[in-house]
């Protein structure tokens, strides 16, 4: 019988399919039985020892013992403690059954997550594998240590800003820093208070709207421009009641209530009984009790103002996040080249 010619292609298309899928599935067998190798992501087990370029060890698995950078990791001499960490730098959302954050050993003061030139030496080993790792340089270990000079990010304030360390106190732990502002700078400046310094005036209402104008070494001139001049809310009780109006030197806020609302607050009764050019004119009940009071119904202000840009001893804990994640840290460690002799025990993968 002969076939025809499209049966005939039918045919060999079967064949190369049916053999692709014995490939694949032979592939992802011999896949399946390889040996894990550690990946972003993964949680290990490990064993190191943590030393110096010239061979000084600062920390290791080891329990006692006089302990050399060549110690092997033998547990039938040695009381060795395996060392549990998480290989990358983001946030974990989940562990291995058993373990959770606290299980997460430190080396040093900092887990493994923290060594980024270590966690990134160990992607890729095998279970059982020993490897050195180093140099690491300080960016990638324990960081660059905080002193006179460092420049860093900081929401400290409330907008992220830049500011310069100016005196570290080891003794106190505090820092102290200085303000770096640009010329044409903008934020929204924060409420009620820029340091230790009150602020009188509601700047902040107007979204990155305050500008850096000038600066000498201890203070900075700020001027703001209004960019929402209907339905705010100056008062909390009274909401979108506000209109803004400015010129080149001040700002005014107008204020028009609703007479007759009213709002509650620790047992008084506050409600609106009338509205004139100037004032607002409220009573206060409490029981059968009532007063009267005048509210400014326009406030004014100046556009510019004043903010110093020293802030002296802050205790270090305020500041520690930020300058960690702009490279500094105040471990003693801070500033050093070091080198890691690991050997992966287990991968965990979650």
């Amino acid at each position: 019988m002969k076939l025809d010619r499209s049966v005939i292609i039918a045919i060999v298309a079967l064949v190369i399919i049916a053999g692709a899928a014995s490939g694949y599935y032979g592939y992802n067998i011999w896949k399946e039985n390889q040996p894990l190798k550690v990946e972003k992501g993964d949680f290990v087990e490990f064993y190191y020892i943590g030393y110096f370029e010239n061979g000084t060890v600062f920390n290791s698995s080891f329990s006692g013992g006089n302990i050399t950078k060549d110690t092997p990791f033998d547990e039938s001499n040695y009381s060795l403690v395996p060392m549990k960490g998480y290989i990358g730098d983001g946030v974990i959302s989940k562990y291995p059954e058993g373990w959770d954050y606290s299980k997460l050993g430190k080396i040093a003061g900092l887990r493994l997550s923290k060594i980024k030139g270590l966690w990134e030496g160990m992607t890729g080993m095998k279970e059982g594998e020993e490897k050195t790792i180093g140099p690491i340089p300080p960016e990638k270990a324990y960081g660059l240590p905080v002193e006179e000079g460092v420049i860093f990010s900081s929401n400290f304030m409330g907008p992220k800003l830049n500011f310069m360390i100016t005196d570290v106190d080891p003794t106190n732990l505090t820092i102290s820093f200085k303000w770096m502002p640009e010329i044409g700078e903008k934020f929204t400046v924060p409420m009620y208070q820029w340091g230790s310094q009150v602020i009188l005036f509601p700047y902040w209402l107007w979204e990155n709207a305050t500008e850096v104008i000038s600066f000498n070494e201890t203070n900075a001139t700020l001027k703001t421009t209004p960019n929402k001049l209907h339905n705010i809310t100056l008062y909390p009780f009274w909401e979108n009641v506000t209109d803004v109006t400015f010129n080149e030197t001040s700002i005014t806020l107008t204020t028009n209530p609703k007479v007759g609302s009213n709002f509650t607050y620790y047992g008084y009764t506050y409600t609106v009984e009338n509205v004139t050019d100037d004032t607002i004119n409220i009573s206060v009940t409490s029981g059968n009790e009532t007063q009267y009071v005048d509210v400014e119904k326009n406030l004014t202000f100046n556009r510019t103002f004043n903010v110093t840009r020293m802030f002296e001893e802050i205790p270090q804990d305020y500041l520690k996040d930020d300058l960690e994640a702009s490279g500094y840290t105040f471990s003693p460690m801070a500033g050093k080249t070091v080198y890691f002799k690991v050997k992966v025990l287990h991968i965990y993968r979650v």
